[in-house]
């Protein structure tokens, strides 16, 4: 919900003292970077500072950092708790983006930082970061058009809206490059305020960096952020230059950012990833575009995504020509954001059309970022690739990457492959799992959600043990009601309760990367034998000790029936039995001539089934098969492999199916059955 007004929002700060100095930053574009730019800054001259942005990218709380690192999910959570509880007992009723902020004050305060910096979340005069008391500066950034709903339907209305953060007395800096009914409506306000207006000079600032690779608005906004810095500290001004070491270290996820997702897209890939959102920050990616990737001669292939009520026919205009080619997509839910929609991706591909996109080059790929990947990687040949229409977009991509592991892989390829079957898939909610209405399950399956939980739980407190572990949720998408994966909804559910918190996080925040999402099995033969082969895709290794999280009741179906016809060695394996409530009983009561209910008769089931697999081993023959097909309803490749080559390297012979699947070949040893010691 967007609410604008600061009375609930100061109602919910007035017990956090707000004991440091704020630069307020606001604007339509470039506001993100001159935060970036101020942090690197204040970093540089050794000065306690924390930085609240949006919207966030990868998790909640990576949008606060102190001293340029993302607070820890602990610090955040704690913290809002706090704030939550003061919402709650006060009645305040407010919106997801004013508890947010309440949230990253209390942690400026806890952290005792001298100095605040704080990207404005919508407009100013009404946003929910208004409410700071001690500014020492503010920054009003270059404006266009964007939520009109909300800010007004002219470029001068929005202009008096982003105004609003000034201070009497507080100087305040301004892009130059605004347009003069822009600048005339800023320097009105700034009289009637009695605010010092700044302009900062380009030119000097270009001199400072000739020779770096800066791009002309990524110097306009350097200028304001500097200027910003020298006014608001005083005691540390220096050249621009001395900075200039901390700002080219800084990472700015999602603005001009260069991306290898080949692990993503299934193929190598390098993309080139940008927030750009509205006409203004199209025409810059326009202009880099035009000068760095189509150069070559070469068209262009986009992945885009939009939200809805975007100018999306203005972005458009801008950045597609004749030739191109477009995939669309719809980006996820937004946690913490449900007002923020996804425009159609059909929608789109029309609109793609109109400037002048041939249909034969368009992909629908639907929820599918990845599907997005793999078709642009095959698409694009050789050409560029570039990801826009949504820092939503940039978000979803991210995730993948983080997902895929391609970032911060461990130095020493690890030994231990843990597994967890997926049953199931979370649809999320508030009850993190905990309501079986959340939940996508078949009929007998009623009651064993907290099983499920206990699996994903059992999974990560393995991993978190061992060092040398890797974690795989297993199960691809099998309900037509949605495209989600049940590893992919282990994992969310993995996160919505915090169980990576007992893991280490990389120096940037993330979670450790040593968790993979196989998200093509199908049934409990393809979780064990497609987490063995993503496990080699990743690490060119294979694991030495197998761990297998399931129901007990299936351990002999999966180590003495799967893991036997893949032939990896028995006393390696491990097996993590939780059975849903009452099982045990009515396995006991089964064995004794008692009714055990519909657990036994689930036990029958499996019964029956394992005595399918003891007869087809691989699960190769028409009934199993059959089943899996059944299963197959978003058409999931069923090949062994992630990439073309895999298979020759791998020391794995393949047989190809009628169906076009993939199968081991009897009667073969396999390359993870070698001893210790004999070569890969």
């Amino acid at each position: 919900m967007i609410d604008l007004g600061l009375a609930r929002v100061g109602r919910l700060v007035q017990h956090t003292p707000q004991t440091w100095k704020a630069i307020h930053v606001a604007g339509t574009n470039g506001k993100g970077s001159i935060c970036a730019y101020l942090s690197a800054m204040l970093t540089a001259s050794g000065l306690s500072h924390a930085r609240f942005t949006s919207p966030h990218l990868i998790d909640r709380w990576d949008c606060i950092a102190v001293n340029g690192k993302p607070v820890s999910e602990a610090v955040f959570r704690d913290a809002e708790d706090v704030v939550k509880q003061r919402d709650q007992d006060g009645r305040v009723g407010a919106t997801e983006f004013e508890l947010l902020t309440a949230t990253a004050f209390e942690i400026f305060h806890r952290q005792q930082v001298e100095y605040g910096v704080v990207e404005v979340g919508l407009g100013g005069k009404l946003d929910a970061t208004n409410v700071l008391k001690h500014k020492a500066a503010t920054v009003i950034s270059k404006i266009g058009l964007d939520h009109q709903s909300f800010l007004g339907s002219t470029i001068e209305e929005i202009a008096l809206q982003k105004a609003g953060i000034m201070c009497p007395g507080v100087p305040c800096v301004v892009d130059g490059s605004n347009q003069p009914s822009v600048l005339e409506v800023i320097e009105k306000n700034a009289a009637e305020v009695g605010a010092e207006l700044h302009v900062p000079s380009t030119a000097s600032v270009a001199d400072a960096v000739a020779g770096e690779a800066f791009e002309p608005h990524q110097i306009q906004n350097l200028a304001c952020a500097h200027l910003a810095f020298r006014l608001a500290c005083p005691g540390h001004d220096r050249p621009l230059s001395q900075f200039l070491t901390a700002i080219k270290q800084m990472q700015w996820p999602g603005r001009l950012q260069k991306l290898d997702v080949g692990k993503v897209a299934g193929r190598p890939l390098q993309v080139l990833l940008d927030g750009a959102h509205n006409p203004q920050s199209a025409e810059v990616l326009t202009h880099y575009v035009s000068k760095h990737l189509r150069s070559g001669g070469k068209p262009v292939t986009w992945v885009l995504a939009a939200t809805q009520g975007k100018d999306m026919d203005g972005i458009f205009g801008l950045l597609l020509q004749p030739g191109d080619r477009v995939a669309a997509v719809r980006f996820g839910p937004v946690d913490g954001m449900p007002w923020v929609k996804p425009a159609d991706p059909a929608d789109l591909l029309g609109l793609a059309a109109r400037h002048g996109v041939d249909d034969a080059a368009t992909y629908n790929a639907g929820d599918d970022i990845k599907g997005a990947l793999t078709w642009v990687s095959q698409a694009a040949g050789d050409g560029p690739v570039v990801l826009a229409g949504s820092l939503y977009l940039v978000s979803g991509v991210l995730r993948l990457r983080i997902t895929f592991c391609v970032c911060n892989t461990p130095t020493m390829a690890p030994s231990h492959l843990i597994v967890v079957c997926g049953h199931a898939i979370w649809l999320g909610g508030p009850k993190h799992g905990w309501g079986e209405a959340e939940w996508l399950i078949e009929g007998y399956k009623a009651g064993e959600t907290p099983t499920f939980i206990a699996h994903i739980k059992a999974g990560v407190e393995l991993l978190s043990r061992d060092e040398n572990a890797v974690l795989v949720f297993s199960g691809a998408p099998t309900r037509p009601e949605t495209p989600l994966s049940e590893a992919q909804s282990y994992h969310n559910l993995a996160v919505a309760n915090g169980y990576f918190n007992l893991l280490p996080t990389t120096s940037t925040g993330v979670t450790s990367p040593r968790i993979l999402l196989e998200e093509r099995a199908l049934d409990s033969y393809s979780n064990i034998l497609f987490s063995l082969t993503l496990f080699w895709h990743y690490y060119s290794a294979w694991p030495r000790r197998l761990t297998i999280v399931s129901h007990g009741f299936k351990r002999d179906r999966l180590v003495g029936g799967h893991c036997a016809a893949i032939g990896f060695p028995g006393e390696r394996v491990d097996f993590v039995g939780i059975n849903p409530p009452g099982m045990d009983g009515a396995l006991e009561n089964q064995g004794e001539g008692g009714e055990g209910g519909d657990k036994a008769e689930a036990r029958k089931g499996v019964q029956l089934a394992m005595g399918l697999w003891e007869g087809d081993p691989h699960g190769v023959g028409e009934e199993l098969a059959g089943k899996r097909r059944g299963r197959n309803c978003w058409g999931v490749r069923q090949g062994l492999f992630l990439e073309e080559g895999e298979e020759r390297r791998s020391g794995l012979e393949v047989r190809v199916l009628g169906d076009g699947s993939e199968a081991l070949v009897e009667g073969r040893r396999r390359p993870w059955a070698r001893e210790a010691g004999e070569g890969e």
